[in-house]
């Protein structure tokens, strides 16, 4: 047994730790401690802390301070702000001289080797009072930092953990949580609710003593982002700066910011008083002179919150805001990332999709059921119905352009064989791209909502006789889903097995499919198929089709849900409002397909593709009738079908792929694993 110490040296250890104990939080805040004792070493940031490089930081790190009474600090902005600093300042004071417990949650696994690897450890390595204070408790008690929990002077400690994993949200006391991208959570994590708020709760004891909650993000989706939410509940501050012409207070805004067409360069910002121009060298001393001005300043003891934007930025000039904002005009797909990293706002996805008179009238010529260049792979789905299978095979480019190839119905009532085997059928089917190359999709779903025991039968039934995996598909509503998630193995039953164990039945992988973000996908290329074809072609990402093969029904279905705010909860979300939706849900769930099978592809990969599919394959013959107009395709059809009589076979069913081969070469092995 380990020998006490003397009598005089455990009084004065109980003393020291009783001193320890009651001693108050420190006096200076983390802004002055930043000042003092923080060094940065981050890529080409490298010296000493300087508040007034980034000062609209200084007053939301002295509102993060323990000793401050606000219970909550709220910090939404764009990238390349320094919001991240924030955090590690308040993680580096209490590590330094403050005994708390903190716990820093962040929306994954990996985004936590980050934090830890690029972050928290450069910071406490390059900071000298760190490595005093590290390396002090890690002697003197024995027990050491690890990956992702660092010990502190005086008991203090900061944990990093995984907002997506349940086990590292319970079982723990912490007087402050700092979330850090808290817009990248995930909704419900082990069946136990919104992430945040678990973490939220690991702070409960605390509550009378003086917690902390710091919630830092970019923002992510209007209506559902949580860090868009916590600014407008809490005191809703902006930083204003002084006009260098008319001492003007405002706001920095996109909308002031003016530069000539194709010489972003040249930008500059526009006083909202005087109008003259103020060029980027003013920006220093407008932020030096600026402060931050609270729309409800009686919230910030309970809720302190703050908006920034990239105008700011003393590490981004305008120049780099005007470039990106003219290649959002040239390609509108990147709207989302623009609002969201550059402006540091909420991307509003509340479609007003396009009338469908509209889009009837953009559709395009290509020949009918065939591939047109530029098309690098296809899929395939079917939706299950009462009294029919809809089915639709859509073509994708490599900016997930989506190409509609062929669609169809197949009457019949889908609990009898008769209808399944003709879906059986369809999947012996290939399509013809322009070179003539015959193509087959690459995976094909089927959704297993309805009469799922059937749908799974025959899913299981196609194993090994495909050239490309069938598979059971389940959609699932929620935002940030996979598009294809981790399959699950159902059992299937067949009639008079209802009692029978499950164990002892065949069971069939089912792969859950993110609908929400799909569909919000789907609705932008709408926009864009909307505004048609200009002097350059398409836009980039845009559906398309061809005008002969759709019609008024059709494009009804593809607009059959809308994006709507649940008026109690405020919401937003994907709701149905016709009754007819098969080409709206065929359309996601081939994007679904795709979307899984291009993630693990690398740009070489893509590249090999183009090569293998744009272009005539060597001793291959080209597919000239890509080339003819309408008239002679119908001649040329006429013929085929007149030799196919004599050879006695249906000229309207192509020869079937060669075994285990794809468009692109052997097809892949989805072999029960997670496709994302």
């Amino acid at each position: 047994m380990e020998a006490l110490p003397p009598a005089d040296d455990s009084a004065r250890f109980l003393a020291r730790l009783f001193a320890e104990g009651i001693r108050p939080d420190p006096r200076r805040t983390v802004s002055a401690w930043a000042e003092a004792e923080r060094v940065v070493s981050e890529g080409s940031s490298q010296g000493r802390w300087r508040n007034e490089r980034a000062p609209y930081l200084t007053e939301v790190m002295d509102r993060c301070s323990l000793r401050d009474p606000t219970r909550r600090v709220t910090l939404l902005g764009s990238a390349q702000c320094g919001k991240t600093q924030v955090g590690l300042n308040f993680c580096g004071q209490v590590l330094s001289e403050t005994p708390a417990d903190v716990l820093v949650l962040l929306p994954t696994e990996a985004s936590m080797r980050m934090y830890n690897r690029d972050k928290l450890d450069r910071m406490i390595q390059a900071s000298p009072a760190l490595m005093r204070a590290v390396a002090e408790v890690t002697d003197r008690t024995g027990e050491e930092s690890t990956k992702y929990f660092k010990r502190g002077a005086r008991g203090a400690q900061v944990e990093i953990g995984n907002a997506g994993s349940s086990r590292d949200l319970q079982s723990r006391t912490v007087r402050a949580l700092l979330a850090e991208e808290v817009s990248e959570f995930e909704e419900d994590v082990g069946g136990r609710g919104d992430p945040l708020e678990q973490g939220l709760a690991r702070t409960i004891q605390w509550r009378r003593r003086g917690h902390k909650e710091i919630l830092i993000s970019t923002p992510g989706i209007k209506g559902h982002c949580r860090i868009t939410k916590s600014y407008d509940e809490g005191s809703r501050a902006t930083f204003h700066v002084p006009c260098p012409h008319c001492q003007h207070e405002q706001e920095l805004v996109f909308a002031n910011l003016r530069w000539p067409a194709g010489k972003p360069a040249a930008a500059e910002y526009h006083c909202a008083e005087c109008g003259q121009a103020i060029a980027e060298t003013a920006k220093r001393d407008m932020l030096r002179r600026g402060r931050w001005v609270h729309e409800r300043p009686d919230m910030i003891p309970l809720n302190a919150s703050y908006r920034i934007n990239t105008l700011y930025s003393p590490f981004t000039p305008w120049a780099d805001l005007a470039a990106e904002a003219e290649k959002v005009e040239a390609d509108p797909s990147k709207a989302k990332v623009f609002a969201q990293q550059w402006l540091g706002e909420a991307f509003d996805e509340a479609f007003d999709l396009p009338k469908a008179e509209i889009l009837l009238a953009r559709g395009d010529t290509w020949p009918v059921r065939r591939i047109p260049p530029g098309v690098l792979f296809l899929t395939g789905a079917t939706d299950v119905q009462g009294d029919f299978l809809a089915w639709a095979v859509w073509g994708f480019d490599r900016h997930f352009g989506q190409w509609l190839i062929d669609t169809g119905v197949l009457q019949g009532d889908p609990t009898q064989d008769e209808v399944w085997l003709r879906h059986e059928a369809l999947l012996t089917r290939t399509w013809r791209d322009a070179w003539g190359r015959e193509v087959a999709p690459q995976a094909w779903g089927v959704d297993s909502g309805y009469l799922s025991g059937h749908v799974y039968r025959h899913v299981m039934l196609q194993a090994g006789r495909r050239a490309f995996q069938v598979m059971a598909l389940d959609g699932r509503e929620g935002w940030r889903l996979p598009p294809l998630g981790k399959e699950v193995w159902r059992p299937i039953r067949g009639p008079g097995q209802e009692h029978i164990d499950p164990k002892l039945l065949p069971k069939c992988p089912i792969y859950p499919v993110g609908t929400w973000d799909l569909k919000s996908e789907i609705a932008s290329a709408l926009r864009l198929t909307e505004i048609g074809p200009g002097r350059e072609g398409w836009p980039v990402g845009a559906l398309r089709w061809n005008g002969q093969m759709v019609d008024r029904a059709w494009v009804d279905e593809l607009l059959a849900e809308r994006f709507v705010e649940d008026p109690r909860s405020g919401i937003r979300k994907w709701k149905r409002l016709a009754a007819r939706n098969e080409a709206f849900d065929l359309a996601v769930y081939t994007r679904a397909l795709a979307r899984a099978m291009a993630l693990p592809m690398t740009e070489a990969d893509w590249a090999a593709l183009i090569a293998s599919t744009q272009g005539a394959p060597q001793a291959a013959q080209g597919d000239l009738m890509a080339l003819m107009t309408p008239g002679l395709v119908a001649q040329a059809e006429a013929a085929r079908a007149e030799m196919a009589a004599r050879d006695g076979r249906n000229a309207a069913e192509p020869e079937a792929p060669p075994p285990n081969m794809t468009a692109w070469g052997p097809a892949p092995s989805w072999g029960g694993a997670s496709a994302w």
